[in-house]
């Protein structure tokens, strides 16, 4: 047979480019899980961790990013703040909240922030906080609310490879 009959008879070639053609078929940008952690307007005086006190596995991925918004109640002087609080122990985890800093926020372009707060008086906080090549084997968001009701918090998660 000779080998231009050959060369036609592969899949993958392409007559016009004389080429092959290749296609990745596992893409890592496609390699991603995406879930809401909470959507609440009746948040009250207490802490809150999501997507539970355990936290997130981040096994298979290697980067995680949170968006959120925080809405205090106007009615009197309250405050929504949240960090982040990871962990590289599965067995009796110790969370560690200074990791809130090492996340780059996506809306200012900033990092460093200790917490995000939502003071009283209806201000809202609003950000994307991204985690590149976290390297804990869980994680968690922490919600502390003080002093009155109704306040919002609305968290999605995006884990990626």
């Amino acid at each position: 047979m000779p080998l231009g009959n050959l060369i036609n008879q592969i899949k993958a070639y392409v007559v016009a480019t004389d080429s092959l053609r290749t296609e990745e078929i596992n893409p890592l940008s496609q390699q991603y899980v995406s879930e809401l952690l909470v959507s609440s307007t009746t948040l009250s005086n207490a802490t809150y961790y999501y997507p539970s006190t355990a936290g997130m596995a981040i096994a298979g991925f290697k980067d995680v990013s949170f968006d959120f918004y925080l809405l205090g109640n106007n009615a009197g002087p309250t405050t929504v703040t949240m960090t982040i609080e990871g962990t590289s122990d599965d067995v009796t985890p110790y969370w560690h909240d200074s990791i809130t800093p090492a996340g780059f926020e996506l809306v200012t372009n900033a990092t460093g922030a200790a917490s995000f707060i939502s003071p009283s008086g209806a201000v809202v906080s609003h950000g994307i906080l991204d985690f590149d090549e976290y390297n804990g084997k869980l994680i968690r968001v922490k919600i502390v609310v003080s002093a009155a009701n109704n306040c919002t918090a609305r968290i999605y998660a995006r884990r990626k490879a």
